[in-house]
């Protein structure tokens, strides 16, 4: 058995019988994962940085591919991602995403997370499953907008994060602008978008599109 899937079973949230009935490779050494294209290097090279750290396991769960990526700092620091094996993305998605997928698949756990990491939470993050959902959510919402209009196109706005309280990072699908809305936090990172009230549509300070949310997710988890 793989020690290290073995680990982010116990520390996971994923049911212990997904553990027993998973198929798991043999970790490959910090080093053994390689990006599909230069431009993948050029657009993120904080990700690049850390998933070459990674040992990285295959995983067959449920019919579903996934890789482990981890990380055993010391005996009693241990990290990790389950990502979803590469996909093929739709042209409808933000054209640094689409680079993106060809060489990493996103995250569905993880594992030993950073204090200040901005996916805390998450369930879906970068993944095609969370791009499938469009901003046409919010119009659930529209009473938190005070009567005033909401300020973006929610067609053209596509999630690529998603926290379990509702809490979505979205992406422009031609401009890669990331906003975030967040009808339910506490964060001291973000300010409100312009017009909007208090727990709808934020910008996040440092960060104003895809590329640069990619970077700062993954220099969080830098160690």
């Amino acid at each position: 058995m793989n020690p290290l899937w073995e680990q982010f079973v116990v520390e996971s949230t994923l049911p212990e019988e997904a553990g027993e009935a998973s198929k798991v490779g043999k970790p490959k050494p910090p080093g053994s994962w390689h990006q599909e294209s230069t431009e993948f290097t050029l657009l993120f090279p904080a990700l690049v940085q850390l998933l070459g750290k990674a040992s990285v396991s295959s995983v067959e769960m449920d019919e579903n591919q996934y890789q482990l990526f981890s990380w055993q700092q010391s005996d009693d620091q241990f990290s990790g991602w389950l990502c979803p094996t590469l996909v093929s993305a739709p042209s409808t998605l933000f054209q640094d995403h689409k680079i993106l997928l060809k060489s990493f698949g996103g995250i569905i756990e993880y594992v030993g997370a950073p204090p200040d990491t901005w996916i805390m939470s998450h369930d879906q993050v970068l993944t095609l499953k969370a791009a499938e959902r469009d901003a046409r959510f919010i119009k659930d919402y529209e009473w938190a907008f005070e009567g005033r209009p909401v300020p973006i196109d929610l067609d053209q706005f596509y999630a690529i994060a998603i926290e379990a309280n509702g809490n979505t990072t979205l992406c422009h699908r031609l401009t890669g602008e990331v906003v975030l809305f967040a009808p339910d936090h506490a964060f001291d990172h973000v300010v409100p978008y312009r017009g909007c009230p208090e727990y709808t549509l934020y910008n996040i300070e440092g960060v104003r599109d895809f590329r640069s949310w990619v970077n700062a997710v993954a220099t969080q988890w830098l160690v």
